[in-house]
């Protein structure tokens, strides 16, 4: 999607061919026969190379070291696979258009099988295109998922509805791109701003949506009519066109009738032979006699296999077309197994739906939109330009589905607006009645403290500052249980203490450096314990806690006198305190 002028596009960029490319480890280099006017950065596609795994279908101008030379070290798919092949002297290079040509405005363009990715892109004034992500390699960045939901799993309903909605916003000095979950109260996400390249805004500008396939794109090259062996792991292969195949190349097969002896072919395989323009041989499966109808052949075009592409794994073995109830031509097809990946009203492709016993075409390869699916079963209904042949009965078959690449728009929303500029500056500024309200929504707020930290009850330091609590407990003795809890100063925090017994107890606190001595020495505070109680000290010594110059100590006696020495009985009285 990209808001792009509407003044007259830049020249296209026209096609280059290649002279030499070769790949070393994960290092493309391409020499072109006339100068490509690349530049670093430059999202290109290389397509027609005899070597399949050459024709990368989305990558990124790492370096022009010559007019005529290039070099590639990843796309929107991350590096490139490491492999060592070349030099060939085929094929050809072409700029994949971030903007359509425009020659100002910006775009978020969704280019991998990842949801949560995409590339965003800027220019102004016909000048270069600027990424974001790294500039010689993948322009990915992180945004929202853009996959839809299944509002509701029913037969013959297509209610999706989106997870994102994608925002760009082009203000005179600045752009933004920002997404949010739908239907939320939760903040925006900025995923880029760009202030030093804006659009022109004196242009007129207008909403675009684009859907593109590269050249290189890895898509079927055949229909099999048949495929057989005997005794042999190597088959031969049919096709219904020209394969247009060379010895090497590397393909994947899907949808054959027999998946027994004729399983799908998953994994780039290479080709053992040509026989002519329809015959190929290829090792496929264990050495057997048998043959097998219907299904695809797919070159593998980049290291793109069809398993990230929307091939679905599940063969039709079962065909009917019949006019359903609501008078709409349906093909129901039964699968090997129970179909995946597929919801209501997903638009999928039949390729290769033959006759199993004979390899006759059905007549129905084409668009279809998902009407219902359950366990094995597949209903679908023809879309575009698909026109089902006469109904026909349950017919044994084999035949492949691809999932197709699905743009749904659930709305688009534009606002044409001027930028004013709004001082908020209350008068007087002392005023604090005349202050401006704000909503705090996360983070974190600095504070500064001298001194020790105490994280009570909503106050937390920072790691640097941070001073932990230390925990004493005392469960009481036959005595007046003096306890020298600290031997310098410090500070009480918090802490409990309990009284088990039938009659009230005193807990007597002493600032001194050595054991306090009980009838003696005078205690700070003493807190009246009530018979079977509990008393917080937080409560006493406040949030803050309390502090003690020379060091904390503590008695429990039987009365309140500071001379007291009654001494309580074993278990009377529980203490357990937190200082520092």
């Amino acid at each position: 999607m990209e808001v792009v002028s509407t003044d007259e596009p830049i020249p296209t960029y026209e096609a280059v061919s290649i002279a030499s490319i070769s790949q070393t480890t994960t290092i493309l280099t391409v020499t072109t026969a006339t100068k490509h006017g690349l530049s670093v950065g430059d999202s290109i596609q290389i397509y027609g190379v005899s070597d399949s795994r050459c024709n990368y279908p989305a990558v990124v101008v790492a370096s022009t070291p010559t007019p005529t030379q290039f070099t590639v070290t990843a796309g929107p798919m991350g590096t490139i696979t490491s492999l060592t092949m070349g030099p060939y002297t085929s094929g050809f290079v072409a700029k994949r258009s971030r903007l359509g040509y425009a020659k100002s405005g910006i775009s978020q363009i969704f280019e991998n099988t990842t949801a949560t990715n995409a590339s965003l892109y800027i220019r102004a004034d016909a000048g270069a295109e600027y990424p974001s992500g790294t500039l010689g390699g993948s322009h990915i960045v992180t945004v929202g998922s853009s996959a839809s939901v299944q509002a509701v799993n029913s037969a013959y309903n297509y209610a999706f509805t989106p997870t994102t909605e994608y925002r760009m916003t082009l203000f005179s000095d600045r752009v933004q791109w920002t997404d949010s979950l739908l239907d939320t109260t939760a903040q925006s996400t900025n995923r880029l701003s760009r202030s030093q390249l804006i659009p022109n805004n004196g242009k007129k500008h207008t909403v675009r949506f684009r859907g593109m396939n590269s050249r290189a794109l890895t898509v079927p090259v055949g229909r099999i009519i048949s495929a057989t062996k005997t005794g042999t792991t190597t088959a031969t292969v049919v096709t219904d066109v020209p394969h247009g195949l060379g010895l090497a190349d590397l393909v994947v097969m899907y949808g054959c009738s027999d998946q027994t002896n004729f399983a799908n072919l998953t994994v780039a395989t290479s080709v053992a032979s040509i026989i002519d323009a329809y015959t190929f041989t290829i090792v496929w499966g264990a050495a057997v006699t048998a043959t097998g109808y219907g299904g695809l052949v797919a070159r593998v075009n980049g290291g793109n296999l069809g398993s990230a592409l929307g091939y679905n794994a599940v063969v039709a073995v079962s065909a009917t077309l019949a006019t359903a109830a609501d008078g709409k031509r349906a093909l129901t097809l039964t699968g090997n197994t129970t179909w995946a990946g597929l919801l209501v009203g997903d638009y999928v492709n039949v390729h290769g739906l033959r006759n199993n016993t004979n390899g006759g075409d059905l007549g129905c390869d084409g668009s279809w939109k998902v009407r219902s699916v359950a366990t094995t079963i597949l209903e679908l209904e023809p879309i575009g330009s698909t026109v089902p042949p006469a109904n026909f009965g349950a017919t044994g078959c084999g035949g492949a589905i691809i999932k197709r690449a699905d743009m749904r728009i659930s709305f688009v929303r534009m606002y044409d607006f001027d930028r004013l500029r709004v001082e908020m500056l209350s008068r007087p500024s002392t005023d604090l009645a005349s202050a401006m309200p704000v909503a705090v929504q996360g983070g974190l707020l600095s504070a500064a403290q001298s001194g020790t930290w105490l994280a009570y009850p909503a106050i937390a330091a920072a790691a640097a500052t941070g001073v932990a609590l230390t925990p004493q407990r005392l469960i009481s003795a036959a005595t007046t249980n003096s306890t020298l809890v600290k031997s310098t100063a410090g500070r009480l925090a918090a802490g409990v203490v309990s009284n088990t017994s039938a009659t009230i107890k005193y807990f007597k606190l002493y600032n001194k450096a050595t054991a306090p001595t009980i009838g003696t020495d005078t205690p700070v505070f003493t807190i009246p314990i009530p018979p079977t109680s509990t008393i917080p000290l937080a409560e006493i010594v406040g949030i803050y806690g309390h502090s003690f110059s020379l060091g904390i100590g503590y008695g429990i006696t039987g009365a309140f006198a500071d001379a007291d020495t009654t001494a309580v009985a074993a278990g009377d009285v529980i203490v357990n305190l937190m200082y520092i």
